[in-house]
């Protein structure tokens, strides 16, 4: 209404002021004729040359009103056009409020000194506090974790400060497990006001992934059953019969119930030994971090799977470090190879030969496992760690085995790559860092074993 009656008044100005200036014009212009005609009366010519300097005085002022107008018009554009932009500001904001207060995710952001900046309605209902009660305090009083979760937390906001870039971290406190991530906020010339926490409750995720971690264990428990059977018949036959060897030892020397009582011991230790492998195999998964011997390692999985091979004609060749050692999880690194060796007996129905090699490379260690397969067709590789993708019948596979392969290879920080060709086999590449003085540095053994 203002601005239409600002307009108005100077269209009005502008009207009133080319009026005058057309009548003061007329009327010098007259009195100069009046002045020529009388004999160039003095005062007259100054009377006429006075209202010609009062013409372009008032031309001077109608300009300077415009020129005023027009950065009123100026200021006034730009001030609507930044009320306007404010406006949508705020929109936008309380939308993100709106969004940031519906998500069950909690979100907290905090400052370089670990205050809080603003929290969500979820994470202020958890904590069973008004919003304006949480905001200012220190994370770690209205936050309560353990003290190694806590130490965890703190060191990761304080790297996300000072590096300047997300982080993802675990945490588990009172059989609880969060998911954090941190993202640096604010950022100007390289330098972060604040980083948004958002904590995520992973608990019944976890369970879920493990519950299907196990499940796909006993189903390779399930084609190693054969195998083991027959691994363990072998020792028993031969428990029997120097048994009935030692019960008639009135029929043999001495030297020969030795030779009984060492071969007794020899099968009991190897069905020992076959039992405990199966058994670590079956066991349910957790999540700690050990350090394992990968050689070993691998080849207690390989003693496991040796009937498999051997029924199927598959020769497997082994190149590690037996100094090798890798800080991991142990489960998830053996559902990864157990997967990755059954997916390579699956695709050698005749024949072939299986190759394991480890490799350390700037700290990072590469597992290689290779087949003489029949090879991954192009138009599958994008698809192969998709869960329930498979090539197989339905009762010959979930289509699970790869996607926990990648899922676990994921979580211990590594990546895996494959490369295939048909008709000549696949290669499965994981690459896994390692912690300062993991690395041997002895030259890799090679150690082939025929089944």
């Amino acid at each position: 209404m203002i601005q239409n009656r600002a307009r108005i008044v100077y269209v009005l100005f502008i009207l009133l002021s080319f009026t005058v200036l057309l009548y003061y014009n007329y009327k010098s212009g007259g009195m100069v004729l009046d002045a020529m005609t009388d004999g160039f009366a003095q005062e007259q010519i100054i009377r006429a040359i006075s209202n010609k300097v009062s013409i372009i005085l008032f031309i001077f002022f109608i300009v300077g009103v415009s020129l005023i107008y027009l950065m009123y018009e100026s200021y006034r554009a730009v001030n609507n056009d930044l009320a306007d932009r404010m406006e949508m500001l705020d929109a936008s904001r309380n939308e993100l409020q709106a969004t940031y207060d519906s998500v069950s995710i909690f979100y907290i952001e905090v400052d370089a000194s670990l205050t809080i900046i603003n929290v969500n309605n979820a994470f202020s209902e958890q904590q069973e506090l008004r919003k304006n009660l949480i905001i200012g305090k220190k994370l770690f009083h209205v936050l309560t974790l353990n003290e190694h979760s806590s130490m965890l937390l703190e060191n990761a906001i304080l790297e996300s400060f000072s590096l300047n870039r997300s982080k993802r971290i675990e945490l588990e406190d009172n059989r609880k497990i969060y998911e954090a991530l941190l993202f640096p906020l604010g950022s100007n010339w390289d330098r972060t006001h604040k980083v948004l926490l958002m904590l995520n409750d992973v608990t019944n995720l976890r369970v879920i992934e493990r519950q299907m971690l196990q499940d796909n264990k006993m189903i390779a428990v399930g084609q190693l059953a054969a195998g083991v059977a027959h691994e363990i018949r072998n020792p028993i036959g031969i428990i029997r019969n120097y048994c009935y060897v030692i019960k008639n030892r009135n029929d043999y020397d001495e030297r020969t119930i030795d030779t009984a009582i060492q071969s007794i011991e020899k099968a009991c230790d190897k069905s020992s030994r076959i039992i405990d492998n199966l058994l670590d195999f079956s066991r349910i998964s957790s999540s700690r971090k050990e350090k394992v011997l990968i050689r070993e390692f691998i080849l207690s999985i390989l003693s496991l799977e040796q009937n498999l091979l051997l029924a199927k004609g598959i020769r497997y060749f082994l190149q590690c470090n037996d100094k090798l050692v890798l800080y991991t999880v142990p489960e998830s690194l053996e559902i990864i190879l157990i997967n990755l060796i059954l997916n390579a007996v699956d695709a050698m129905p005749e024949e072939g030969i299986l190759q394991i090699s480890c490799e350390v490379e700037s700290s990072v260690l590469h597992i290689k496992v290779s087949d003489t397969g029949i090879g991954i067709p192009e138009e599958n590789m994008s698809s192969i760690f998709n869960p329930f993708f498979t090539t197989k019948e339905k009762r010959d596979g979930s289509g699970m085995g790869l996607y926990i392969v990648y899922n676990e290879v994921e979580k211990l920080g590594g990546k895996i790559e494959v490369q295939s060709q048909i008709g000549e086999g696949a290669s499965f590449t994981m690459a896994f860092p390692m912690l300062k003085g993991e690395e041997d540095g002895g030259s890799n053994v090679s150690d082939p074993n025929c089944g």
